[in-house]
């Protein structure tokens, strides 16, 4: 990355401050638009103290509130192109088994039905020929959909950041922001290197991006958390779908899918009690929450004997109500509070951020809003569920 001295001016149109999947694929959509930008990051794409590190992460259509689907559709058209540019894997497509309440499960169909998703509504019969693995009672039933499975995490980011270099992008990482001087029109950012003065600052420095905003004025109930995800050694389960068993009561829902060369990831779909500490580069396996997760594996897959290959920590952060912050104040552009589904949504967050810094109105961002109610009035839980 290139050096710049401390005491260094420049001007640009947007400084990214943040190089994570929002980030990147914010900074290539606006240089893609023939924006000017700056991109920084205090530790580098993809570093572990991030929320954008690791092998892999889920993709789905899902979800309960068919704008979310929309926006998955649209993720999914965004990382196919990516693959086609850059003539890479990125995704890898086995199809998703949901189970849970009927209630979850009744939101899901509607939402996907709604949105023309092709799924299945199975019977116990069929989900055992499906995933026969999966241990489901005589009375219980699932939903499939084929459009779902594993975003290769890793390899996306170095194609997010390759496609924002190609586009035009100036990144410089490790590069820290010291302090933003908001004005009327635009906004200065002092870093350890240099000062850039830009018509638009955009905000998506994950769980340090409350402490940012605070300085510029901006209060948002935000709350950084710990993560923890497994990686099993599961040869039988290679060539299975993903699965989300939906929470029941007050038991976190499990989620997993295969992960091609590393193994099958599971993870509880709640982040941990522990704090995030802004300057911790790196967890250590909680390993009592890896052993209640492979007891509620257990539950769900008896058969399985489940060979532990490699346990994770990454932060992620909350709102309220587990929608993403997204929005303008003035000069500064907000794009945070991932609540730990946004990976999948990359290209098509990355146009989205870029519409909102270039003030186009969408149908879509008032669920991401900065007014909405629970962000107004919520308080966000490190330890809440991420949305269905």
């Amino acid at each position: 990355m290139p050096q710049h001295d401390a005491m260094t001016t420049e001007r640009a149109d947007v400084v990214m401050i943040g190089l994570g999947v929002i980030g990147l694929s914010t900074a290539g959509a606006l240089a893609r638009r023939g924006h000017r930008v700056v991109g920084i990051d205090r530790w580098g794409s993809g570093h572990p103290a991030t929320s954008s590190t690791g092998a892999s992460r889920s993709i789905r259509l899902a979800y309960e509130d068919e704008r979310y689907v929309r926006l998955a559709r649209a993720a999914f058209e965004g990382w196919r192109r990516l693959e086609a540019s850059q003539e890479v894997t990125l995704l890898v497509e086995t199809g998703q088994v949901d189970l849970g309440p009927d209630t979850t499960l009744d939101a899901l169909a509607a939402a996907m039905r709604e949105s023309d998703v092709p799924f299945d509504d199975l019977d116990a019969l069929a989900v055992r020929r499906l995933f026969p693995e999966l241990a489901i009672r005589a009375d219980e039933r699932a939903l499939f959909h084929g459009q779902a499975g594993t975003v290769l995490a890793d390899v996306a980011m170095r194609a997010l950041t390759a496609d924002a270099i190609r586009a035009g992008t100036m990144l410089s990482m490790p590069e820290r922001c010291l302090a933003i001087e908001v004005g009327p029109d635009e906004a200065t950012v002092a870093t350890d290197r240099r000062t850039v003065r830009a018509d638009r600052v955009v905000i998506a420095a994950g769980p340090w991006s409350g402490e940012l905003l605070r300085t510029v004025g901006i209060e948002l109930p935000l709350a950084p958390a710990v993560a923890q995800v497994t990686f099993l050694e599961a040869p039988q389960l290679v060539d299975r779908p993903g699965f989300m068993d939906w929470m029941m009561g007050d038991a976190a829902g499990v989620y997993g899918h295969p992960v091609p060369g590393v193994g099958y990831k599971i993870a509880f779909d709640a982040g941990s009690t522990e704090p995030w500490l802004p300057d911790v580069e790196a967890w250590p396996p909680d390993l009592a929450e890896q052993d209640r997760l492979i007891a509620r594996l257990g539950e769900r897959m008896p058969a399985i004997e489940p060979r532990v290959s490699l346990t994770q920590r990454h932060p992620w952060t909350m709102t309220p109500d587990g929608d993403f912050a997204i929005g303008r104040r003035g000069p500064i552009v907000v794009a945070a509070g991932c609540s730990g589904h946004a990976f999948k949504f990359g290209p098509a967050l990355g146009a989205l951020v870029a519409d909102v810094a270039e003030g186009i109105d969408r149908d879509d961002i008032d669920l991401f809003s900065l007014d909405r109610p629970a962000m107004r009035t919520g308080h966000a839980s490190p330890s809440m569920p991420i949305p269905r």
